[in-house]
């Protein structure tokens, strides 16, 4: 029994070294296509970190949850444009009758005098909801009595079955953001939201607050198990209200700010601003016991010890290299990053001494804000404000560079399996966005083409670039037209991962239409909502304002610059409201495709090709879709390396 035993045990012990030393062995043969990345120093503003403050969403609604047969005392603070809309799986059983108290109420539906139904949808390629939305010709300001009348089956529901969106022309409007990058387990992060002046305040930069409008401010936080938590926010002075929430569990949290109080003109108004939050199982640490290797005549390996994170678990580096010039003052010389996993609790990144040649910087060399971020999701798992490198140097190779800067410095060797000398039979790719459909359906402009397919799936942009890698594989080289996140993916792609796009030729590598560089506001909305509908591909943390903006962070210029954006937006017109979808349009500011607004599809150090009038984001919207205009189809093709 003992000699079983002992066969047993080693034949177990056995199994776990061949599953481990697999592991091990296909992340080394994947590593080998990351590039190490690399750039002067006057990018390093551009690669740090965005302040969270600034990436907070603009709302001009209030997005109320049904849970069965109510009542909601909606204040009314501005009577332009004046909407209510109603989404739910479940609108054909919920009657909404309004009125200015009880006893006068009217349901919309039978009673539509001087109101307006209209069918639409909230959302984007195939996670889109179905809405009513009901607009008044003519109503006061003032409070309104909305009644909810619903089927006993859904009386007092304990999660929502849908929810009422309040809105209308009022200037102001609610900012809210997430405090910190930073949001892992066991680490609290703060909700902050204050009210501000749409029309004193750009759609970029952070608003200007307005003090004493705010009367009351909670939030509900959902929990990835599906449990709700409903917290009031405290005043923190200057107008802003915040909540310290701790999360206890990994993955994606909802959040949903409501507040109410008086604006400026004296009216109550209410607004809700929704935010998808991406949670990590595990902050990292840093260690101290860094390993410098020489590998060949220019480049080092620093090998950084880090505790607390996953081993395998895939990640992006970054770090900035300072050191002492002739004169004794700090200096850059250049910063570097790339993919890395973590393998034995150890993470790796390469410095070409080139760089340091380059430099005015004669020693003490160490790295300045080293961070780890999570591929998939962009959270921050592990950060350092410096780490000693003494034993780094330009080496004589390095020296003898002439000072000049090559793509072996900015993005590594080439792989030897990448032979650009035998790239013939190139092919223009055309890739689709998230949870898409095939949106290049009208393919007469193309030639010489391939379709990437992934059809109505969500994947991180990491994700996502890998299959497109994966699908060009068998292409000695391929160029990319794409939609929506699909350029976004593309340029992840180019950025992290050696492929056939770098054997492409043409003067246009990667070409997009309607893609989301800085994310866009329905990614939390429609988070929320996938909650009630159970349906759509799900969130995704990449596509949110703060998501996007930690992602783009990692981008650096000479990436960008390989990629011609084009942006579009609905016709406007003076005799009418316009819009790409009317529901969308409610949380989006102007101009927007019906996704994507204009500002936020800006992607700096790219190249714009200009915004078009009468396109939106999808077939299924108002005007046409942006992928069928012929004419910059036409245009994309004859430009498309391959």
């Amino acid at each position: 029994m003992m000699l079983l035993n002992k066969i047993r045990y080693y034949t177990f012990f056995l199994a776990v070294s061949i599953a481990f030393t697999a592991t091990i062995t296909a992340q080394k043969i994947n590593s080998n296509n990351f590039k190490q990345l690399g750039g002067s120093p006057d990018e390093i503003n551009q690669m740090r970190l965005p302040n969270p403050e600034t990436l907070g969403n603009r709302s001009r609604v209030a997005m109320l949850p049904i849970k069965g047969s109510q009542t909601f005392k909606v204040p009314v603070d501005n009577s332009e444009n004046f909407k209510l809309t109603l989404i739910s799986p479940k609108s054909g059983e919920i009657d909404i009758l309004v009125g200015s108290n009880d006893d006068e109420l009217i349901n919309v539906r039978e009673n539509s005098r001087g109101i307006k139904i209209e069918k639409s949808d909230v959302g984007f390629e195939g996670s889109t909801f179905p809405a009513e939305v009901f607009s008044f010709e003519s109503i006061k300001t003032g409070v309104l009595n909305v009644k909810i009348e619903t089927s006993e089956t859904f009386t007092n529901s304990a999660k929502p079955i849908g929810y009422l969106v309040v809105s209308n022309d009022s200037p102001y409007r609610l900012y809210s953001y997430v405090d910190t990058l930073q949001t892992v387990v066991g680490t609290e992060f703060g909700l902050v939201t204050s009210l501000f002046d749409g029309n004193t305040n750009n759609d970029i930069d952070q608003p200007t607050t307005l003090r004493d409008s705010i009367s009351d401010a909670s939030a509900t936080i959902t929990l990835p198990n599906g449990n709700v938590e409903t917290a009031k926010m405290n005043s923190v002075g200057d107008g802003n209200y915040r909540l310290g929430f701790s999360p206890r569990f990994s993955g994606k949290h909802t959040a949903q700010i409501t507040v109410r109080g008086t604006n400026p003109d004296g009216n109550l108004f209410i607004r809700t601003s929704e935010h998808l939050i991406d949670v990590s199982q595990n902050r990292g640490v840093i260690g101290s016991k860094t390993r410098v290797t020489l590998i060949d005549d220019v480049r080092f390996q620093i090998s950084l010890p880090v505790s607390g994170l996953r081993n395998g678990q895939k990640v992006i580096a970054h770090a900035e290299v300072w050191g002492l010039n002739a004169d004794g003052h700090d200096e850059a010389t250049t910063w570097i990053g790339g993919m890395s996993f973590v393998d034995r609790n150890r993470v790796t990144l390469n410095l070409d001494s080139r760089w340091l040649a380059n430099s005015n910087v004669k020693g003490n060399y160490e790295l300045r804000n080293f961070r780890l971020q999570d591929a998939d999701s962009s959270v921050i798992v592990a950060e350092s404000k410096t780490i000693s490198l003494p034993t780094i140097y330009a080496t004589d190779s390095a020296k003898n560079s002439l000072g000049q800067i090559t793509d072996e410095m900015r993005f590594g060797k080439r792989p030897a399996n990448l032979d650009s000398t035998n790239a013939v039979g190139g092919k223009l790719m055309l890739v689709h966005g998230y949870c898409s459909g095939d949106s290049w359906t009208q393919t007469a402009q193309f030639s010489n083409f391939v379709k990437f397919l992934d059809l109505n799936k969500n994947r991180s942009h990491d994700q996502f670039a890998n299959l497109i890698k994966n699908f060009g594989a068998s292409l000695p080289s391929f160029g990319i037209v794409a939609h929506s996140q699909g350029g976004a993916a593309s340029l992840h792609l180019y950025t992290y991962y050696w492929s056939g796009l770098d054997n492409a030729t043409g003067s246009r590598l990667i070409q997009s239409v309607g893609t989301p560089y800085q994310g866009t506001a329905l990614a939390g909305n429609l988070a929320v909502l996938g909650q009630i509908f159970g349906a759509g591909c799900g969130a995704n943390n990449d596509l949110t304002y703060s998501g996007a903006a930690t992602w783009l962070s990692g981008i650096p210029t000479w990436a960008r610059s390989k990629v011609y954006y084009h942006t579009t937006s609905f016709t406007d017109v003076w005799w009418r409201y316009d819009y790409c979808s009317l529901a969308t349009d409610l949380f989006l500011g102007d101009p927007e495709d019906g996704v994507v607004e204009r500002a936020y599809a800006q992607l700096p150090g790219a190249n714009n090709m200009g915004h078009k009038t009468g396109w939106c984001h999808t077939t299924a919207m108002r005007d046409p879709g942006q992928t069928t205009d012929s004419s910059r189809n036409s245009t994309m093709n004859s430009n498309a390396a391959r």
